[in-house]
């Protein structure tokens, strides 16, 4: 019998976990720019420093990218179509 798939979102595989510090005032600034990237911070940190590295981003942040990307495409298209539907001032 093969087995089921587990429910919950898909495993990113294998990573190592790490305790980062950096200064208090940086973290408001690293949240916003997740949060305008739309992905978590973790995964922000990821690419910043697979960036920095020069190493491959992970395939787990491009999916969350292409997956805020999307998101924020169709946003802007409603806000479009919301735009059209607007009554005309006189």
């Amino acid at each position: 019998m093969p087995a089921r798939a587990k429910p919950g979102r898909r495993s990113y595989g294998p990573r190592a976990v790490r305790t980062v510090r950096y200064p208090e005032a940086y973290d408001p600034i690293l949240e916003r720019l997740a949060a305008e990237s739309g992905i978590p911070l973790s995964s922000w940190l990821a690419l910043a420093v697979s960036q920095q590295a020069g190493l491959e981003i992970p395939d787990y942040v491009k999916d969350e990218l292409e997956k805020a990307a999307r998101e924020r495409a169709t946003r802007e298209a409603e806000q479009e179509l919301d735009m059209l539907d607007m009554p005309k001032s006189a």
